[in-house]
Parts: C-alpha cells; sequence; structure tokens
C-alpha cells in the first residue's frame, strides 16, 4: 500500500488571547512511502516527525494538504477505518492480561471484509463408510469445525448425520456464501475423513453488488460557493519580529470582511520569515478582492495562496437529493477546488452495476459535469471473526515475532525486547495495510535496540508491509530504512536511500544531522574556482563564483600527507587508536568547533603536533555561507 502525503500542514492554534501564538508543527510536507518499503522519519526532537506520523494515522487532523493510502484519500477518516497498526514509544501492553490475550484484543472487534459477490445456498451430500474407531460425534464436530475456520455463521451452516449400519450420509447447508467460500469448504473436508461427495445444488439468494467512485468537474456553480483559503506572504530576512502583533493584527484587519481568519502565524523558513494565515468562508467571486486587500496588509517579498476547501452548500445538498431519491447509498461526498476548477467526489455503495451506471448517467446530465472518473469494485460488507479463526492468527503472529513461547505469561514476566516484539505484534494482528512506529526503540538498552530494530526490519522484510518509522537516531534509521526522510522545524530537507542522502546531503543541515562521528564543517571561500580554508587549497570549484562558503568535510575524507601544496593544514590534538582505524582530534582556527575529527588507516603513523591531509574530492562538499545550500561540484 502505497502513501501520497500532499503538501501537508498541521499548526496547532494559541489560547485566542495572544499569550500563546499559533504554532507550526508540520509545513508543505510532501512526499511517497512506497509499497512495501520502511521509511524513517528522521531529525531533532521539536522536527515535527511524530506529529506526521499521527496525522498519516488519524490521530491528528491536518491543518491543510492531503493523505493517500493507494488511491483512497483518508485526509478526514478516522483512525479506526484506515486499516493501520500503530506502536508506540510506550509499549501500551494490558498488564493483567496473558500475552496471548493482548494480541488477540485488537481482533476481538475487528470487522473483516466480505466480498458481496453473487451469493449461493448450497446442498451437498457426502457418502463415508464408517470404520470400527470413528466416531459419529467426532466426525460431527469436526465438519461444524471446519465451517466456523472457514468464516461461517451459525445461520449459514447447517450439518446433520445419518447412520445406517457402516453407511454414514452427512448432509451439508450453506446458506448465503460465494462459490469461492464453498470451494474452501469442499476442498479442506478430506482433511476430516476420506468421504464422497454424492450429491451438490446451488441456489442464487443475492445478486453481486458493487462500490463506485465518481470524480467530474463541476461547470454549473451556485452564486453563493464560499471556499478556505491558505495564504502564504515572504516577509525577507530582514523582518522586525517587534512587529510581529502589528503585522498579524493588520493581515487579519484587511481580510476580516471576507471570511474569518482562523490561524495566522509568522514563521521562520530558510528563506527567511514567513507570514502564514488561514481564512476561511470567502466568497469565490469576491477572491480577487480579498487577495488585494490581503497583499495591502504589508510590503511582502511575494506572496500566493491556495484553495483548501470548497463550500457549496446547494450543489451538495442537490446531488445528495438526487441519490436518495434514487434510494442510493453513499459516502466520502465532497466538493473542493483543484488545479482552478471545482471538482466533487463521492461513492456510491452497493449498488448493482445497472443502478449505478442510469444513476451517474442521469447526474451527469443534470449537473453537466465533465472529466468524468469513474471506478468500480467489488462491495464489501464486514463479519466478525470466529474464536477459532482468531486463535490461528494469534499463533501465527506470535510465531513471526518470536514470543509464541510466552503466550501464557504476563507482560512483567517478559523483558523490554520482548514486550516491544508483542507490541508490534499486536499491530500486526489485525493485518494492517500500513505500519507506524514512534519511537519504538527509545525505551531499551543499546544492546536490546540493536536485537530489536534487527527484528522489525526481519518483520518488515517477512511480511512486505508498508512502514513508517519515526527516529532521531540516525543510526537506527539508516540502517533499517529502504528510504529516510530528514526533517527540520516542520520542513522535509531531503528523501532518498540513507546512503545516497548521506553522500550528497542536500544542505548544511542535513550534512551535519548525518554521520558519526559528525561532519566537519569550516569557514572557507571560493576562489578563482579554487576552494579554500584560509590559506590551504582543498579542492575544485569549477564554474562557481567566487563566494564565502562553508566547506565540509567528512571524517573518512582525510588522507594523511606530508605534501605542502593542496593540503589542510592542521594541530593534532590527540591520537585515538580504533584498531582498524585511527581517530585524530585536531585543531584549525577556520573550523566552526574548537576541534575535528579525521579518521584514518591504522597502518599510518601519526603523532601529536603539526598535520597535514589532503581531502577526498567525494568527501567534501560547500554550502552556500547565507542560504546553507549545496552548491554542486562537478
Amino acid at each position: 500500500m502505497e502513501i501520497k502525503i500532499k503538501n501537508l500542514t498541521k499548526i496547532f492554534p494559541g489560547d485566542g488571547r495572544g499569550q500563546v501564538r499559533d504554532t507550526i508543527a508540520v509545513k508543505d510536507l510532501d512526499f511517497v512511502v512506497p509499497d512495501g518499503k520502511l521509511v524513517g522519519l528522521l531529525g531533532p526532537s521539536g522536527c515535527g516527525k511524530s506529529t506526521t506520523l499521527y496525522m498519516i494515522s488519524g490521530l491528528q487532523t491536518p491543518t491543510s494538504g492531503e493523505v493517500w493510502f493507494g488511491d483512497q484519500e483518508v485526509t478526514n477518516l478516522s483512525p479506526e477505518k484506515r486499516g493501520i497498526g500503530l506502536v508506540f514509544q510506550n509499549y501500551a501492553l494490558y498488564p493483567h492480561m496473558t500475552i496471548y490475550k493482548n494480541i488477540e484484543f485488537p481482533l476481538t472487534n475487528l470487522q473483516v471484509e466480505v466480498p458481496l459477490v453473487t451469493f449461493y445456498k448450497f446442498n451437498l451430500v457426502y457418502k463415508y463408510t464408517m470404520k470400527p474407531a470413528d466416531e459419529l460425534k467426532g466426525i460431527n464436530n469436526s465438519f461444524i469445525s471446519l465451517a466456523k475456520k472457514s468464516g461461517f455463521k451459525g445461520n449459514q451452516y447447517k450439518i446433520t448425520t445419518v447412520l445406517e449400519g457402516n453407511e454414514l450420509t452427512i448432509n451439508v447447508e450453506l446458506n448465503n456464501i460465494s462459490k469461492t467460500a464453498k470451494q474452501v469448504f469442499t476442498d479442506n473436508v478430506g482433511r476430516i475423513i476420506e468421504c464422497q461427495l454424492v450429491s451438490e445444488n446451488e441456489e442464487q439468494t443475492s445478486e453481486a453488488l458493487f462500490d463506485t467512485t465518481f470524480r467530474a468537474t463541476v461547470n454549473n456553480l451556485f452564486e453563493d460557493q464560499k471556499v478556505d483559503v491558505e495564504f502564504r506572504g515572504r516577509l525577507g530576512k530582514t523582518f522586525d519580529m517587534n512587529t510581529l502583533d502589528d503585522t498579524l493584527k493588520s493581515f487579519a484587519s484587511s481580510s476580516s470582511s471576507f471570511g474569518a481568519v482562523k490561524e495566522s502565524l509568522v514563521a521562520k523558513t530558510q528563506h527567511g520569515y514567513e507570514l502564514m494565515a488561514r481564512v476561511c468562508g470567502v466568497r469565490f467571486a469576491a477572491l480577487g478582492e480579498w487577495e488585494s486587500a490581503a497583499k495591502s496588509s504589508h510590503e511582502y517579498v511575494s506572496t500566493y495562496f491556495n484553495i483548501t476547501k470548497v463550500d457549496s452548500k446547494l450543489l451538495e445538498n442537490a446531488i445528495k437529493n438526487e441519490l436518495k431519491a434514487k434510494k442510493l447509498s453513499y459516502s466520502d461526498f465532497k466538493v473542493y477546488f483543484d488545479k482552478g476548477v471545482t471538482k466533487v467526489y463521492f461513492k456510491l455503495l452497493k449498488a448493482s452495476e445497472e443502478e449505478a451506471k442510469v444513476a451517474l448517467d442521469e447526474l451527469t446530465a443534470k449537473f453537466s459535469f465533465t472529466d468524468i472518473e469513474k471506478d468500480t469494485f467489488q462491495a464489501i460488507a464486514h463479519r466478525k471473526l470466529t474464536k477459532e479463526e482468531r486463535r490461528d492468527i494469534v499463533y501465527d503472529t506470535a510465531k513471526l515475532v518470536q514470543v509464541d513461547e510466552y503466550l501464557e505469561r504476563k507482560p512483567n514476566q517478559l523483558s523490554g525486547g520482548q514486550q516491544q516484539r508483542v507490541a508490534i505484534a499486536r499491530a500486526l494482528v489485525k493485518h494492517p495495510k500500513v505500519l507506524l512506529l514512534d519511537e519504538p526503540l527509545s525505551n531499551l538498552d543499546a544492546r536490546l535496540r540493536l536485537q530489536t530494530r534487527e527484528e522489525i526490519r526481519r518483520i518488515q522484510q517477512s511480511t512486505g508491509i508498508t512502514s513508517v518509522f519515526v527516529t532521531h537516531d540516525q543510526e537506527e534509521a539508516m540502517s533499517i530504512s529502504d528510504e529516510i526522510v530528514v526533517m527540520k522545524l516542520g520542513e522535509m530537507q531531503q528523501m532518498g536511500a540513507p546512503q545516497d542522502v548521506y553522500n550528497s546531503p542536500a544542505n548544511l543541515f542535513v550534512a551535519q544531522f548525518l554521520g558519526t562521528p559528525p561532519i566537519n564543517v569550516f569557514d572557507g571561500r571560493v576562489e578563482n574556482e579554487k576552494i579554500y580554508v584560509g590559506g590551504d587549497e582543498v579542492g575544485d570549484a569549477k564554474g562557481v563564483d567566487n563566494k564565502r562558503v562553508w566547506v565540509a568535510i567528512r571524517p573518512e575524507g582525510f588522507i594523511l600527507s606530508n605534501e605542502n601544496s593542496r593540503v589542510l593544514h592542521a594541530n593534532c590534538e590527540m591520537v585515538q587508536v580504533m584498531g582498524r582505524d585511527i581517530s585524530i582530534v585536531g585543531t584549525n582556527e577556520f573550523s566552526t568547533k574548537p576541534s575535528f575529527k579525521a579518521i584514518i588507516s591504522s597502518d599510518d603513523q601519526v603523532s601529536v603536533g603539526p598535520i597535514s591531509f589532503k581531502i577526498k574530492p567525494h568527501k567534501l562538499f560547500i554550502f552556500d555561507y547565507e542560504s546553507e545550500e549545496r552548491i554542486y561540484l562537478d
């Protein structure tokens, strides 16, 4: 199941009195989690990674933006309807329950899907010659157990037996089930006894039903149509924070006659300060006037807005009344604005193909819909799992996470790592579409953390479930993730395969956040297409203008050298022998920190005092001094 995050933003509102300002936790997040992959959300505390996870799960509602699971938008869907498994930092196990009961608990109210295909009533007659060791009651009970394991409810099956001498006749009546479900039952009868099917009759009891999604462009708009808009105005790097209150009041005053300002704040970004606001209930016809008024509230560097919600009650009610008149059920109804046009979307539920076609054709003609998109799927009903089904799933899941031998114990009788595996089993037992893990290893010691993260990776790969893993530990994220998303102050800095992000950071923050020991940063410059740290030339920068830059060098990018040209001069303060490597703690007056670290081969001979290094070109990066964005070298 692919996860798509589209322009996701979360603003936590203040107290309304100005004492606590609106806070932006996530801003314009946009990325895709590929199907079957594990993606790590990585960043320091307060960067918005857990908030992002909670918006994916449905525990938090986005201020704007969308969350998609595959082709289904789930932004406003409740958590229990999203098909997710969630593992918290705290194991959250029930202490009074056994491990078996803890794992089984999510299954007790789980509604499994039953496709509403054409249903039949089947009458099956089996013949069997009894053997001396056979027991009639045992055979009868085995057929009943098979019916339950096949997912049949009590009113869907009836088993009767007639014994005449040694000849046993077994009459099986199956009601309102599909041909596929009946085939599962008959295929497994041979596991009970080697009997012969002598008679089979079927009678159709219901017609197949379908769900149909409908999306179209609305061309005839009602005059009362109102929209919610999200406004962004760049204030520049020289914005005076002392004028913050006046700036927000001015914006609110300029917009108040057009709509209600719900959230407004000034956020610091990589490109300076930016005013962000949400204005609700603006008449679509007055958008141009509102935009002009909003722009005049301050001397912005640039502005833009986008429509986040369309409110057209007359249009909605007219379409809904048409559907109700045809006695058709629907869900997920919404009218929204996309790429300059108004769209309508809804899903018809449990209708025959003919009913859906007639209804949608009539709606299209009446409301002049264009750009029609329709998809038809088998409709789904739901039922609870039987006790036998729950038992089999619990044992299979416990075996997967290797806690099957502890099922009768209580949580306090297990180690931290075992408890975390139980928590993962409880999340997996529902066979979720998506697995979400919120810093699941933080409560474990170093050894258990290493062991458990390997277990998480093994489980994810064996199940193939799409997973999102939140952590502030770069080693965790890089060791088990297929891709990582590096975040800072609610914004995505870079996304890619862990090694690719490490080898090619997009900005100075990413370069500094990834790597142990961390990357070394020096105050440098580009002059005549050469890179300098102080007076030392350390690399080439073809096509780069003369400017001041940050020069960053990975610890493993140093090579001990006796040369005097194109080397970085430093002073060796300490030598740390690490077996296969030697770690040098050095100083250089242009380093941003009191010391820097270089890792060299243990074959090199080094001592405290003056030292010179050649720099490996692929381990050297330069970044713009102001924006800290990467300047790419040929």
